[in-house]
């Protein structure tokens, strides 16, 4: 969940999930389901609507004046970065740069591997294979000089973070660093005042720490 303001009203986005596994349904890109969404809650009148669907496991949200970013589980491969927009539509379960994990690779791909030729939003960045993503965070520029305007996206089955380097207008990722920490990391928060960045690492139910010094 991430707090958001949305057409002067304030709120959260709130994500689901949409068939993570061989057989999702037609639930995400079904516009009356609440699975496979990015919904949007008003806090004061408690009305909810969708924002965006087609998603498949979004397991980070970073949002912040008017851009909003995801992480997304695809499915066998194919994890992905989002740049979420209002009411468009991210494939799942037609388009995916991932396949199934029963799929055989000697026959045609499962599913649509061009989002944009199907008239759905293109991923800002596709992992293959997959990293097992989780969170996105954005590191303050005074964390250090050498890391403005970066985003941190952690991982599960890559066992590393990644410093990430959008563009200007968040329309492709322009590089990125891994770092191999060799710990499943589940989720990621920043400590302002101490300038820390707090990992949460899966295996063990510990809490890592990072810092310049």
């Amino acid at each position: 969940m991430q707090y958001f303001v949305h057409n002067n009203k304030k709120g959260i986005l709130l994500s689901t999930a949409g068939g993570s596994y061989d057989n999702p349904g037609d639930d995400p890109q079904n516009k009356s389901s609440l699975f496979g969404k990015i919904l949007f809650i008003e806090l004061k009148s408690k009305k909810n609507y969708l924002y965006s669907y087609g998603h498949r496991v979004i397991q980070g949200l970073f949002a912040a004046n008017d851009i909003i970013l995801s992480t997304e589980h695809g499915p066998r491969g194919g994890d992905e970065v989002n740049k979420i927009l209002f009411e468009k539509n991210y494939g799942w379960p037609i388009a995916s740069y991932g396949e199934k994990y029963s799929f055989d690779y000697e026959k045609k791909p499962t599913y649509k591997k061009n989002h944009q030729e199907e008239g759905f939003e293109e991923p800002l960045f596709s992992f293959i294979t997959a990293i097992g993503i989780s969170e996105i965070i954005k590191l303050p520029n005074n964390f250090s000089p050498h890391y403005e305007n970066k985003f941190i996206i952690s991982s599960l089955f890559g066992r590393s973070i990644f410093i990430v380097n959008f563009d200007k207008n968040f329309t492709r990722v322009i590089n990125y660093e891994k770092i191999f920490l060799n710990e499943r990391i589940r989720d990621l928060k920043y400590d302002i005042k101490n300038k820390l960045i707090l990992l949460a690492l899966e295996e063990n139910g510990e809490l890592g720490i990072l810092s310049l010094k």
